[in-house]
């Protein structure tokens, strides 16, 4: 047995969720530095991006939980507004 046992799937979920929100919020301010992209696409950005982190968790726990089909709803009515958030916020940012 490992040492990793110890750990069940919350501890892990959250330390992932974690992992991807640093990379979010460092890709943020790379936008802001490097490409002087402004505010307005930077918060667009930032709320489709924790849109789909708060859909990832929501499936994840809903998996953990034994509710697929509250998980793959999650990914449908969350995540998806989520993208598109993300999609058009990126496309601002990158002009």
């Amino acid at each position: 047995m490992s040492g990793l046992a110890i750990f069940t799937g919350v501890e892990v979920m959250f330390y992932w969720l974690g992992v991807l929100s640093l990379a979010c919020v460092q890709g943020l301010v790379w936008l802001r530095w490097k490409l002087q992209s402004s505010w307005i696409s930077l918060v667009v950005l930032a709320a489709g991006m924790g849109t789909m982190l708060f859909a990832a968790a929501w499936a994840i726990s809903s998996i953990l939980e034994k509710e697929p089909q509250s998980a793959s709803m999650s990914m449908m009515v969350i995540m998806l507004p989520g993208l598109v958030l993300a999609t058009l916020g990126g496309r601002l940012a990158w002009k």
